[in-house]
């Protein structure tokens, strides 16, 4: 923060004669903004006599004006050179560093300002900001705090110990910052907007929204203050008032990104066409944006479209190839549609693209059965995969689904202890090995944890089959024949579609 040239400049009178004169001209012509007049004044007086640190002082703050911040940084210096103990002098040299992203060097100028002037607020404020620059909010909220005890309206550290405490997750201090913000700027003030922007970064959008409206009232046609009341909206579920706020701007010449936040409203209300349109012309305004596309894609997958989402997710595959999450939407599509070849190629090449993405990994494990030639593949891809030791259950389940391997079972029921699936596998171990006491016990805890888990009840059947409980048995087998034809794993499948999508 780099203030007035007259508060530092305010002992130039002491100096005698034409330098003296020349200094005044210069801070004349410097506070009426006409730089290049005030340059050459100030630029006179260091030629007169090169000891005077006010001119440089001021030919620092005039190369500020004009952001040539190497050259203000040299006048700071020289001036602090002249002024060892001027502290306004150093608090510009500060602000200076803090420009150009030299922390250390403007943290030691503030402080030095801080020992010459307990009272300057201005070198505590800037502590505080590289205190946040350098992910220390603790620090930082120490030194705005001290600005706000001794002044308790200074809007720029009541935003920055709100911040601070945002990411300190202190949230209760952080609204009540809030509300003193609130109380203290216009509904024009444009550190309104600013404030409830951090609001809802942090996941404050509650606290943010009385902020927006208020913001919205004062810029009514402001895009940037509306859409992000709209976002804000959705977050806290006031579905109706956020399509109202966004509506105006989806006209003709609306952008593709509130096409799109439009369509996330309108398909959490549950209005599937209207969402499908939005998504659709957001895909269409910026075929560029790969987000767009597997948006207007997911839209349709997660609506039981199929066969749409088929075609849309292949086109936008053709355009963008390298997208791991197109390849990924298209895949899944596949999967969904039934046709497990085409699934796997494009599953294995969304891996290939992204070797992370585990709800890839789980549907080429579901497919695996049916992928004929293509199952080296996806063992070589899965094998390869839990090299990286990944905090993935299903991983290791696949795996040993695909290798009978009873310790990557015991790995994914270590990573989870309530996967019915993984005791599904181990019951089907032991009744392949005789050990049906064994295989009852692990089968009893499958159906418990997941009653829908029709499987489970079916080899649970057989097991009491096994020992002679005949009640017992026709009663998890007439389970099974209730349950065989729900589909299992597609709301997983969607799932991960919805969170490959955020």
């Amino acid at each position: 923060m780099i203030g007035g040239a007259v508060l530092v400049l305010a002992g130039y009178a002491a100096f005698q004669g034409a330098p003296a004169a020349s200094l005044e001209r210069a801070v004349h012509f410097y506070e009426a903004r006409q730089w290049d007049q005030a340059e050459a004044e100030a630029s006179a007086v260091l030629k007169a006599d090169p000891r005077m640190g006010d001119a440089e002082v001021l030919l620092g703050l005039i190369a500020t004006v004009r952001s040539q911040w190497p050259k203000a940084q040299e006048h700071f210096e020289r001036a602090v050179a002249l002024q060892p103990g001027n502290p306004r002098a150093r608090s510009y040299l500060g602000a200076t560093y803090l420009q150009e992203k030299r922390f250390p060097e403007a943290a030691g100028a503030f402080r030095k300002a801080l020992e010459l002037d307990p009272q300057n607020s201005t070198a505590q404020y800037n502590l505080g900001v590289i205190a946040l620059a350098q992910h220390s909010p603790s620090q930082a909220l120490d030194h705005f705090q001290k600005v706000l005890r001794a002044n308790s309206s200074d809007i720029p550290s009541l935003i920055g110990s709100m911040e601070s405490q945002l990411l300190l997750e202190r949230i209760p201090d952080a609204q009540r910052s809030a509300h003193e913000l609130d109380k203290l700027l216009p509904d024009n003030d444009p550190r309104l907007f600013q404030a409830a922007s951090l609001l809802a970064q942090h996941g404050q959008s509650s606290s943010a929204i009385p902020l927006l409206e208020r913001a919205r009232r004062a810029y009514p046609l402001s895009y940037e203050v509306s859409y992000n009341l709209a976002l804000a909206d959705l977050e806290t579920n006031q579905l109706a008032q956020a399509a109202d706020v966004l509506q105006p701007f989806t006209g003709a010449q609306g952008k593709a990104e509130a096409f799109d936040l439009l369509g996330q409203i309108e398909d959490k209300r549950g209005h599937s066409e209207a969402a499908e349109h939005d998504f659709h012309e957001a895909a269409q305004r910026d075929p560029a944006n790969e987000d767009y596309l597997f948006d207007y894609g997911n839209a349709l997958l997660q609506h039981g479209k199929l066969e749409s989402a088929v075609t849309a997710f292949r086109a936008a595959v053709a355009a963008h190839a390298n997208s791991w999450k197109l390849r990924f939407g298209l895949g899944s599509a596949f999967y969904l549609s039934g046709d497990y070849g085409s699934a796997v190629q494009e599953l294995l090449e969304a891996v290939r693209l992204k070797p992370g993405s585990a709800t890839a990994y789980f549907l080429l494990g579901e497919a695996y059965d049916s992928a004929g030639s293509q199952q080296s593949a996806i063992e070589r891809a899965l094998t390869a995969y839990l090299k990286t030791a990944p905090h993935d259950p299903w991983a290791y389940y696949h795996d040993a689904v695909i290798h009978q391997n009873e310790e990557s079972l015991r790995q994914a029921l270590r990573l989870d202890p309530n996967f019915a699936e993984a005791y599904l596998e181990l019951g089907i171990l032991a009744l392949a090995k005789g050990q049906t006491a064994t295989a009852i016990t692990q089968l009893e805890k499958a159906v418990k944890l997941a009653p829908a888990l029709a499987a489970a009840h079916y080899r649970l059947g057989l097991a009491y089959q096994k020992v002679g409980n005949t009640e017992r048995a026709q009663a998890e087998l007439a389970q099974f024949r209730s349950l065989k034809n729900r589909e299992t794993y597609r709301a997983r499948v969607l799932e991960g579609l919805a969170a490959a999508g955020k």
